[in-house]
C-alpha cells in the first residue's frame, strides 16, 4: 500500500523517509491526546515538525522552502502526514493552502513579506478565509464586503469555520469588492492577525479532525491598505480556484493516508483476533471487506496521483479538464477514506466502537474530507458539467 507507479528521485525518498518517521514517531501517539483536546490545536507538534524542515517543504526554496512546489510530491507527503494522524496532518502542512493564492497572484514584495515568514524553525501560522455563514461551496456567493477608501479598503461581514483562525498570524481574506458581480466581483486580501477590526469566535465544537481548531471572524471597517490587495480587484475567484484544484488534490491525498491507516489496523487486527476457532481474517465476509478496501485505495491512489501529474503539467491541460479531474480525485479519495474507516470499525465490532481504538476517531475525522473544500455532491455536480 501506499506506493507509486512513477520513479522517485532521491530528494523524495529523502522526505518521504522523514516524514514517515515523524508519523510514526511523533504524530500518531499524540493523535487520542490532541482529539480528546477538543479544541486546542498541537502548536507542540507543529513546532516539531518545523525543526525538521516539514511545515515549509512545500515553499519555494527562493523564499527560503524546501522547494517542493511540485503537486505530486505534495500529495506523496501528505499521505504520510496523514497516516499518521488526520487532523495532525493536516495541521502541519496547512501553510502550504495559504501559499497557493500568493504564489498565483502576488507581486514579488508579496511573497517576499507573506511566505518568507513561513519557513525555518519558528514559522508563523497561515489561514485562508472563505467560507461564510450562508456560503460555504458557493464560493461565489460570499457577502463579506471590502469597500474601497482613501489608501485601501474596509472589510465588512463574518467568516466561518475558518480553520486555524485565532491562531493564525496571517491571513488571506477573499471580499466582494463588487457586489453587482458574483465570481468576477471576488478580491483577496492579505491580513496581519492583530488587524484592527478583525475579531474572532470561539472555538467550534467539531466531530472530528480537532487539531486544526475552527472559529468564526467578524469584520468590521478593518482597514487594508492597497499593498495588501492580491492582484487587480476581481482576480481572488481566479487565485481561489486554483488553490482549489490543489487543495482537493492534496486532500484526496490526505484521505488516503487515513483510509490506509484504518485498512493496516483492521488487516493486522483480523489477523490476531480469534473468532468460532480461527483467526478473523479467516472469515470470508472479513476477507472480502479487506480486500475491497485495498482495492478501492489503490483505484483512488492512482486517480489522486494522475491529477497531481495533470495539475504540475499546468498550461497543458485546460482549465475546465483540471478542475474536473481534480473533483474526481477528491470524491474517490474521500468516499474511499469514508468507506474505510468503516469497514475497520465493523471489522473490530464493538472494540471498533470503543475509543480504546483509534478507528473510532479516523472515522469521525475521515467525515470531513466529503465537506471541506466541496462536498461531494459538489464534486459531482463539477464533474457532470464535463461529461461532454
Amino acid at each position: 500500500m501506499s506506493y507509486t507507479p512513477w520513479p522517485l528521485s532521491d530528494e523524495q525518498h529523502d522526505i518521504l523517509d522523514l516524514v514517515r518517521g515523524f508519523a510514526h514517531d511523533t504524530i500518531r501517539p499524540a493523535g487520542r491526546r490532541v482529539d480528546e483536546a477538543d479544541t486546542e490545536s498541537p502548536v507542540d507538534i507543529f513546532a516539531a515538525a518545523a525543526r525538521l524542515g516539514i511545515t515549509d517543504f512545500m515553499i519555494p526554496e527562493e523564499f527560503g522552502g524546501g522547494g517542493f512546489t511540485d503537486v505530486f510530491t505534495q500529495c506523496l507527503v501528505q499521505e504520510q502526514l496523514c497516516f499518521g494522524d488526520p487532523g495532525i496532518g493536516n495541521f502541519v502542512c496547512s501553510n502550504g493552502f495559504f501559499a497557493d493564492p500568493i504564489l498565483a497572484l502576488g507581486t514579488p514584495e508579496q511573497k517576499e513579506e507573506w511566505l518568507r515568514p513561513l519557513t525555518g524553525a519558528d514559522p508563523k501560522i497561515t489561514a485562508l478565509a472563505t467560507t461564510e455563514p450562508g456560503s460555504g461551496s458557493d464560493s461565489a456567493s460570499i457577502m463579506t464586503r471590502a469597500d474601497a477608501v482613501d489608501g485601501g479598503y474596509v472589510l465588512n461581514g463574518q467568516k466561518a469555520w475558518i480553520s486555524n483562525a485565532g491562531l493564525a498570524d496571517f491571513y488571506v481574506v477573499f471580499a466582494k469588492t463588487d457586489q453587482t458581480q458574483r465570481s468576477r466581483g471576488i478580491s483577496a486580501f492579505l491580513l496581519p492577525r492583530e488587524t484592527e477590526g478583525m475579531e474572532f469566535g470561539a472555538p467550534m465544537k467539531k466531530m472530528g479532525q480537532r487539531a486544526i481548531m475552527c472559529r468564526e471572524i467578524f469584520f468590521s471597517d478593518a482597514f487594508v491598505p492597497v499593498s495588501g490587495r492580491l492582484g487587480e480587484e476581481g482576480q481572488g475567484f481566479y487565485g481561489l480556484m486554483r488553490t482549489f484544484d490543489v487543495s482537493r488534490v492534496v486532500l484526496g491525498a490526505a484521505a488516503l493516508g487515513t483510509a490506509r491507516a484504518a485498512f493496516e489496523y483492521a488487516r493486522d487486527y483480523a489477523r490476531e483476533r480469534t473468532q468460532f476457532g480461527t483467526t478473523i481474517i479467516d472469515h470470508q465476509a472479513v476477507a472480502f471487506r479487506l480486500a475491497d478496501m485495498a482495492s478501492r485505495i489503490d483505484a483512488a491512489w492512482l486517480q489522486v496521483l494522475n491529477a497531481a501529474r495533470m495539475l504540475d503539467a499546468g498550461d497543458a491541460v485546460d482549465r475546465q479538464t483540471m478542475t474536473s479531474t481534480a473533483a474526481m480525485a477528491k470524491l474517490s479519495a474521500s468516499e474511499t477514506a469514508m468507506f474505510c474507516t468503516w469497514a475497520a470499525v465493523q471489522t473490530l465490532g464493538g472494540w471498533g466502537y470503543s475509543r480504546e481504538h483509534p478507528v473510532e476517531q479516523w472515522m469521525r475525522d475521515a467525515k470531513l474530507e466529503e465537506i471541506e473544500e466541496g462536498t461531494s455532491d459538489i464534486m459531482r455536480l463539477l464533474i457532470s458539467r464535463n461529461l461532454g
